[in-house]
């Protein structure tokens, strides 16, 4: 069962917020589905309309759904559908990030193009305590990524890390049509000991390890899951996430 929202929805994004209450309780219905509630005052909505949107499923059962697709309107200069969680934390610290995700079946990727298109970003962003904004902000490429391809006919993941995301890793496959799991420890820093660890599904051991800076600034970095691509991809998609988990080590 699908459950839409026709009403009007204020869509709220990571670099505003509305103080209606209203339309921050309908951003709520669908981030309740994917989002605890310990993070629920972190999260929100980063997509252009209703249609990039929609909650999958009833009961426990649901999860979220999030579309892109030819001739949607820009959001924050991208084409994007995402979900946005501003966990704080600070240099130094250890956090733990995990979610499910299933692209469906017949998903249409860019191949043989393959041109960028994120499934997860860890994003920098000003610090409001010293008077920053993002008026002016000189916002850079994440420094922790996942990437969706193709390669060789099947769908993978490719990680990218670092401040000019030189280490690529990957790629790791995924199944169309199956909830994949993914957890990412990241000990945040701007220094050489900064490290992030990759595992997918119930591997023990991580699918890659990244180490050093991955902090373009030294205030917390907020995660956008979802997706989030080069404008000139002409496809329809959906990705499908659930139970998202972030905690400190």
């Amino acid at each position: 069962m699908h459950l839409r929202i026709f009403a009007t929805l204020l869509l709220l994004t990571s670099c505003g917020r509305s103080a209606d209450p209203a339309a921050r309780e309908k951003e709520l219905t669908y981030l309740r589905s994917v989002v605890p509630d310990d993070l629920l005052e972190f999260a929100h909505v980063e997509v252009p309309a209703v249609e990039n949107i929609v909650i999958m499923g009833e009961g426990a059962a649901q999860h979220l759904g999030l579309h892109v697709f030819p001739g949607q309107k820009k959001l924050n200069g991208g084409i994007r559908a995402e979900v946005s969680v501003d966990y704080p934390h600070k240099q130094g610290d250890t956090v733990r990030y995990a979610w499910r995700f299933m692209v469906p079946k017949g998903f249409v990727s860019d191949a043989p193009k393959n041109r960028w298109w994120i499934i997860g970003q860890w994003h920098d962003q000003p610090d409001r305590a010293r008077g920053e904004s993002w008026d002016g902000f000189d916002s850079k490429s994440p420094p922790v990524l996942l990437g969706l391809g193709e390669l060789q006919g099947k769908l993978g993941i490719g990680i990218a890390y670092g401040p000019d995301q030189s280490q690529k890793h990957g790629p790791v496959f995924i199944e169309p049509g199956k909830w994949h799991s993914i957890t990412v420890e990241i000990h945040w820093s701007q220094k050489a000991d900064g490290k992030a660890t990759f595992f997918l599904d119930d591997m023990l051991k991580p699918v890659a390890t990244a180490t050093g800076t991955n902090m373009h600034n030294d205030f917390q970095h907020f995660l956008k899951l979802g997706m989030y691509r080069h404008p000139e991809i002409e496809t329809d998609n959906w990705i499908y996430i659930d139970d998202l988990k972030i905690t400190k080590k």
